[in-house]
């Protein structure tokens, strides 16, 4: 069985707790390196996950021909450079969200992908759920007629980052709960209408919860095309939320529909027919198998060479509402999302 070798960046709690256990189920991986800025934290995750090398500098790291591919969950302000430097290097790169600081980055990313002819793929892990891709092929079915509004919320209830985390920051997160929250919900909204382009945004702020310096609240607005109308909730250390987080709805002319919970209503000769999916039973919201499905996708991807999605194309739509979206929270007014 042919296998890739891959090196981890970063130790924080989506590597440690949701990367590296999938990573060691699959087959066809091998991790074999690990890197991160901070020598204490890389020598507990070398230690605890049996990683025989790990490195400070990543340069170093870019240059070790066993590795073939690297996950990065770094902050948010190394990812452009570090995946250009990986990329560069020969190596495919599995990015976490979101994408980049900027669409500038962003951008920058995807041509050094091209450049190398390496794969690259940016972590939207809802894509990968069961619940959200049923969400998805009933509205592409047809069965709900056709949809008017889409709704999606990501709201870390009670709890959110330490407040003295890089989460926190301006200049290593680059924007708070929306950033790091929402952008789920914007990726989302947009799988489950079938890519559909977003045209306009009008976005709302705020931070009521913590002392910190960037958003823990935010509220969006966004015009798709073919005249549909989302909503976006996303937030930390909120103490309600109308549902887990990734819940998403969808209202058509003809019926309803949900994920998390999954429900569709449809209307029927004047009689509403509801019906509940079977679906498996979540541990938690953020449910390990869709992570696994997630990392399969990419080693698939990087053993064929195939074109992973969500890639840099599906990120950098992402990065485009974003921008637009803190632009239309500063200013007040409704900010056009553009495509050059």
């Amino acid at each position: 069985m042919e296998k890739i070798k891959i090196g981890i960046l970063g130790t924080g709690v989506i590597i440690r707790d949701y990367h590296l256990p999938v990573l060691r189920e699959i087959p066809q991986v091998e991790i074999v390196a690990a890197g991160n800025l901070h020598p204490e934290s890389l020598m507990r995750l070398a230690r605890d996950f049996q990683i025989p090398k790990t490195y400070v500098d990543f340069q170093k790291m870019a240059e070790d021909p066993e590795i073939d591919a690297v996950v990065i969950g770094l902050p948010n302000y190394l990812h452009a450079p570090v995946t250009i430097q990986m990329l560069e290097a020969g190596k495919h790169v599995f990015c976490e969200k979101p994408m980049a600081m900027n669409v500038k980055e962003a951008k920058a990313m995807i041509e050094a992908a091209r450049r190398a002819d390496r794969r690259l793929m940016i972590g939207h892990m809802w894509r990968f759920d069961v619940e959200i891709r049923w969400l998805r092929d009933v509205v592409a079915s047809g069965k709900i007629g056709q949809v008017y509004k889409v709704k999606s919320h990501a709201v870390w209830l009670h709890e959110g980052p330490r407040t003295e985390s890089w989460f926190t920051q301006p200049q290593f997160a680059g924007g708070g709960a929306l950033a790091d929250m929402g952008v789920h919900s914007i990726d989302t909204l947009r799988f489950i209408l079938g890519e559909a382009r977003p045209i306009r945004v009008f976005a709302r702020t705020g931070t009521y919860f913590r002392p910190i310096k960037l958003e823990d609240t935010a509220s969006l607005m966004i015009e798709f095309e073919g005249g549909i109308t989302g909503f976006i909730e996303a937030g930390w250390y909120h103490p309600y939320a109308d549902g887990l987080e990734g819940h998403t709805q969808v209202y058509g002319t003809e019926g309803y529909a949900q994920a998390l919970p999954s429900k569709l209503c449809t209307w029927i000769e004047g009689i509403w027919s509801v019906t509940h999916p079977d679906m498996p039973k979540r541990k938690q919201q953020c449910d390990l198998p869709m992570y696994k499905a997630q990392m399969e996708h990419f080693v698939h991807c990087v053993l064929t060479g195939e074109e992973p999605v969500p890639g840099g194309r599906e990120g950098l739509w992402a990065m485009r509402v974003l921008e637009a979206a803190y632009r239309s929270a500063e200013t007040g007014e409704v900010v056009p999302i553009e495509e050059d």
